[in-house]
């Protein structure tokens, strides 16, 4: 098992987001540069902007904006299925972190990231991000970039510029405190980060799962009121009911257990609980 099935949707949700993003700025670019004057004929509908460039300069913010956007929305998401039954992020502390954060996305990426031992300063990058999102999207919104993480993104000035392209800290810090809008690279460097972030809880939750009670957990979801599963395992000889539940953990995790002894020891419960 190489990423959790939350990563996995996450992927599919946002994993192109830099090639996507790079593709629609080299439209906007074709506009701005007069590439492009009009509409294609299979648009149904009409596009006669009085000054194409500045429409142009427009679209690239809203463009910016909404990909920032969809990565929150896409961090958000991965969070929450990794504390989705079947849990592939869970102990007594993470359900206390879970339930401290409630419903709020900048409360789980600091409180879990800090958990998990992600880099302080991706951990700091998807306060700014989220931080920039709220205020941008919503409003009587009252998170703020803590001190602490201000003060570790300029002392990692260097690094940072380094390891995301040029990103500079400074500019970043002077649009997220005016509420601007954010660059090219800027953009990309944010989501680049959220990634980065991304990868390094995965690989705590892969670290710290218990394969026996996640196996569990799914074999409980996929046979609750499913009794078509359930007919079909009480039908079969003994030495097949074994594969069957191999196949269904398979199936609901997109992992597959080599190990006969994890789903065996579940045999029975399930079996009990038809």
């Amino acid at each position: 098992m190489n990423a959790t099935r939350a990563k996995k949707t996450f992927k599919k949700r946002f994993g192109q987001a830099n090639h996507l993003l790079i593709t629609a700025l080299v439209g906007l670019d074709a506009i701005e540069t007069g590439e492009v004057s009009k509409k294609p004929e299979g648009f149904s509908t009409s596009w006669n902007p009085i000054e194409p460039k500045r429409s142009a300069e427009r679209a690239r913010i809203f463009t910016l904006k909404s990909f920032l956007g969809w990565a929150v929305e896409s961090l958000e998401m991965y969070l929450t299925e990794l504390n989705r039954k079947p849990k592939e992020l869970e102990s007594e502390e993470l359900t206390v972190l879970f339930s401290k954060a409630g419903r709020s996305i900048y409360q789980k990426a600091i409180l879990i990231g800090e958990h998990a031992e992600v880099d302080p300063v991706l951990v700091a990058l998807m306060e700014v991000l989220i931080t920039w999102r709220n205020y941008t999207f919503h409003y009587d919104i009252d998170n703020q970039i803590r001190r602490g993480s201000v003060i570790l993104l300029r002392d990692s000035a260097e690094r940072i510029r380094s390891e995301f392209c040029g990103l500079e800290i400074d500019q970043l810090q002077k649009t997220w405190e005016s509420q601007g809008d954010f660059t090219f690279k800027e953009t990309a460097s944010l989501i680049s980060a959220t990634h980065k972030y991304v990868s390094a809880v995965d690989s705590y939750a892969l670290s710290n799962l218990d394969t026996s009670r996640y196996v569990g957990d799914a074999l409980e979801l996929h046979f609750r009121g499913n009794d078509k599963a359930a007919q079909k395992l009480r039908s079969l000889p003994d030495e097949k009911k074994l594969r069957f539940l191999q196949n269904i953990v398979s199936e609901a995790l997109g992992v597959i257990i080599e190990e006969d002894s994890v789903v065996q020891k579940h045999l029975a419960t399930v079996q009990a609980g038809i």
